[in-house]
């Protein structure tokens, strides 16, 4: 029989343990995961939101001017952006959130809102600095993976060199090639980044240490439990995308119906972006109360999962559940 203080049985989990687990710590702790979720959101977006609509307002480009070659490019375009940076920073905070509730909840303990943003609050600007990192190293790669061929291609454009018909193929090929690699390593870099906010929040590393420790504890493409993690991960974000796309289809074609109704009564560039913005604000809020709790709460089973697979992680959850040794992570009141 399984021993399970909490959420999770603590051996090596399997897809099932892991689905029931999330859905197990969201109803346990509602008001400290939907319910956190929504309000940080809120936070986050409705000011941005309006911020951006109001911005929008000022762009005057009429719908026929801004089809013309010489559009000019209004403060609407700006504008429309601001949700989204508003919704990237609260997923920022709701992954360490969720962090937090899903290692209270497999050593058996619910939480609450206060108790979750106690627990928290001192590791956001680490969150912060991490997920900027990270974005750099992406940066990184996709401007190596495209800079290189298109140095190439300068170059020989440059050179006046007279490319037959088969070196164009060969090139393309190889651009092909080079194209499945740039997938790979961004694969790669992503998956072995996963766990840093898990090691932040509950580990409490500073940021250089929370990366090392992620990228040591999924592994290599050689050496497991990378494919395991990024197989998940992948299915996490299949299966969340198709619930997403419940709600984001209605309201695009709301969207679209409405622009078409501005484009017959001679509404300006600035009502689109405004539209735009509103429904890039609502679309954030909605999509961090239902699934940002999902996908931040698999990341930090998988992490459990992950130290159990690899260091032991379930004798000692054991061992801190008979009350011999101290939890591998503290709660807020002690931290």
């Amino acid at each position: 029989m399984d021993f399970r203080p909490g959420i999770i049985p603590l051996r090596p989990l399997q897809l099932g343990d892991l689905f029931g687990a999330v859905f197990k710590a969201i109803r346990g702790n509602v008001a400290a995961t939907v319910g956190l979720a929504a309000l940080t959101s809120a936070v986050a977006l409705v000011p941005f939101t309006a911020l951006g609509t109001w911005i929008a307002s000022l762009d005057t480009t009429t719908l026929d001017e801004s089809f013309g070659a010489e559009a000019p490019l209004g403060p609407g375009a700006f504008a429309s952006y601001l949700p989204s940076l508003a919704s990237a920073i609260s997923s920022i905070m709701l992954a360490g959130f969720l962090a937090y509730v899903i290692g209270q909840a497999v050593l058996g303990r619910k939480v609450t809102m206060g108790e979750t943003w106690r627990g928290t609050k001192g590791r956001l600007l680490a969150l912060i600095g991490a997920t900027v990192l990270v974005s750099l190293a992406m940066g990184l790669v996709l401007t190596i993976g495209f800079g290189l061929p298109v140095g190439i291609g300068v170059y020989a454009a440059a050179s006046g060199a007279d490319l037959g018909g088969g070196a164009v193929a060969v090139l393309v090929v190889l651009a092909l090639l080079w194209l499945l690699v740039l997938i790979a390593a961004l694969i790669v870099v992503m998956t072995r980044l996963s766990f840093a906010t898990s090691a932040i929040v509950l580990e409490r590393l500073p940021v250089l240490a929370s990366l090392r420790r992620s990228w040591t504890l999924v592994g290599t493409p050689t050496r497991k439990p990378f494919w395991r993690i990024f197989g998940l991960r992948l299915l996490t974000a299949m299966l969340v995308g198709a619930a997403s796309s419940v709600v984001m289809v209605p309201l695009m074609i709301v969207m679209m119906i409405v622009m078409f109704a501005l484009l017959d009564n001679g509404g300006t560039l600035g009502d689109v972006y405004m539209l735009q913005t509103v429904l890039t604000g609502v679309v954030g809020i909605i999509a961090g109360a239902l699934t940002t709790p999902f996908t931040a709460g698999l990341d930090a089973l998988l992490y459990v999962d992950a130290r159990m697979r690899t260091e032991g992680l379930d004798v000692t959850l054991m061992r801190a559940a008979e009350g011999t040794i101290t939890p591998p992570w503290q709660a807020a009141e002690q931290a």
